[in-house]
Order: structure tokens, then C-alpha cells, then sequence
């Protein structure tokens, strides 16, 4: 019944409109600025998803209150912060295993973001764009000041058409 009403509501032009013009009040942070940027690229290019690499979860959070119209992936190497995100609006939470990627190495971080992109079921064409956020140095908590549009295919991938 619940599932029922939130899908009326959401399909709702009203409230798609509702959403545009309401702008809750944000902190002048760089990572406020990164997230409302990442959810403006995501509508303009189209982005199947926004990928938020996080420790704490207050970027996806961010992303999240501002209701994208694409879903949030956020990556997570803490299980708490996994499980606390999954109750939030739009978010898919993910666990990053210590091993499956190298913090220091951004390219593979955001080829690990494609893989889980396609595991979850978020992208399935090689073309089809997200919109990734991270914080450089990883592991500092609110420090989004990283932003950049990559085709599922990778970060290596990208096609003159896109």
C-alpha cells in the first residue's frame, strides 16, 4: 500500500515541480557545491546513476536530500555506513572490500564504481554515463571535491558519440 502511494506521488508532475523549486538550505562547503553539481550533470547528460565513494556516508547523504532523479550508489568500506545509507531516499549502498580496489589510485577506484554500477543492475550498456564523487585525501569524512562523468564501459572507455 505504502510502495503503492510513494509511486503515485513520485510519478506525480506536481511534485517533480515541487522538487525543482525547493532548494533546502545548504552549508558554502566545497562538498555541498560538488553534490548539487553531480546532481545537475547527472539531469543534463542523462547519468543512469551518481557513484559516491564514502566513509562516513555524509556525501551520499547530501546527494540523497537532494532527491536526483538518478539513483545514488554509494561505496562504502565501513558496514555501518552501508547499512545506515540503505534506509536513505535513492541510495544503494555498497560494500567496498579492502581489496577490491586501491584508495590511492583513483582509475581503479572508478573502474570498481563501473563494475558495482553493472552488478547492481544500474547501467547496462557500455555507453550509459554516471556522475562520481569522491574525496581526495579517501577516508576524509565530508571532503567531496572530486567530480567526473565516466561511460559503464570505464574510465578508460569513452566513445566521441557520448
Amino acid at each position: 500500500m505504502q510502495q503503492r502511494i510513494i509511486n503515485r506521488v513520485e510519478n506525480d508532475p506536481h511534485y517533480q515541480q515541487y522538487l525543482q523549486s525547493f532548494e533546502p538550505c545548504h552549508d558554502k562547503s566545497a562538498a555541498a557545491a560538488i553534490i548539487i553539481a553531480a546532481r545537475q550533470i547527472a539531469w543534463t547528460v542523462g547519468a543512469k546513476a551518481i557513484v559516491s565513494f564514502t566513509v562516513g556516508g555524509s556525501t551520499a547523504l547530501r546527494a540523497s536530500k537532494k532527491r536526483p532523479d538518478a539513483p545514488i550508489l554509494a561505496i562504502s568500506p565501513l558496514v555501518e555506513t552501508c547499512r545506515q545509507l540503505s534506509l536513505s531516499w535513492g541510495v544503494y549502498a555498497e560494500l567496498a572490500q579492502d581489496d577490491q580496489f586501491d584508495t590511492d589510485n583513483f582509475r581503479d577506484m572508478l573502474r570498481s564504481a563501473c563494475e558495482i554500477s553493472l552488478k547492481k543492475g544500474l547501467v547496462s550498456d557500455p555507453n550509459d554515463l554516471l556522475v562520481v564523487t569522491a574525496g581526495f585525501p579517501f577516508g576524509t569524512p565530508g571532503a567531496a571535491n572530486i567530480i567526473r562523468v565516466i561511460p559503464a564501459a570505464g574510465p578508460s572507455y569513452w566513445d566521441t558519440s557520448l
